[in-house]
């Protein structure tokens, strides 16, 4: 990824001065790409603090609707969301490989468990309490985050000696296995709801 803007202001996944080389940018152009495709331009960081801030509305609107249903099935409930690859991943030196490169946000629900927020919710509702802060969980997740954005750095250099003239992945190839790997992230953290709640659980008896 380039860190700098290009001379038009705008951040390209492979810059300009590539599509201007006679060989560079007729092998981009024959494995399908162009210099303004969506998909090689990088968004900004406002485009991104306005992403997560339409995220966040939308977990807090999925925070209140779940707080309704669920006091209208058992007369009280305050839950509050925990994320299972919480803030601190996310705001760190890893985060932007999960949004930038993925797509992945979260605020989304995938990330998200409803926990509550306090004795009576979890008594009323028969549901595990918040926590806060899980430092065993955070390490865990960091270390499977810096193993998945490994693996796609490895994905991403056989993709770009393709672009280059190299032989490597394909851009059928490296979106397919960016797929999976986006896939595999999403299933390991449903995986991980499960085993949290039952921790919980255990401890809060």
């Amino acid at each position: 990824m380039r860190p700098t803007p290009d001379a038009d202001g705008v951040t390209r996944v492979f810059p300009r001065e590539l599509w201007d080389d006679p060989k560079i940018g007729t092998l981009l152009r024959e494995v399908g790409f162009a210099p303004d495709d969506a998909r090689n331009i990088l968004p900004t960081a406002d485009d991104y603090i306005a992403l997560f801030a339409a995220a966040k509305k939308r977990l807090e609107e999925r925070t209140e609707a779940f707080n309704r249903e669920m006091t209208m099935r058992h007369g009280y409930c305050r839950a509050v969301p925990f994320l299972v690859i919480d803030n601190t991943i996310w705001d760190g030196e890893h985060g932007a490989f999960l949004y930038a490169q993925l797509k992945l946000i979260g605020y989304d629900e995938w990330n998200v468990l409803m926990l509550a927020a306090d004795v009576r919710t979890k008594e009323a509702c028969d549901m595990a309490g918040h926590p806060g802060t899980v430092p065993a969980v955070t390490e865990v997740m960091t270390e499977r985050v810096i193993e998945w954005k490994r693996r796609y750095e490895v994905a991403l250099e056989a993709f770009g000696v393709t672009a280059t003239g190299g032989e490597g992945l394909t851009r059928e190839q490296f979106e397919a296995e960016q797929d999976a790997l986006r896939r595999e992230i999403v299933d390991n953290v449903g995986w991980m709801k499960s085993r949290i709640i039952s921790e919980l659980l255990r401890i809060q008896g």
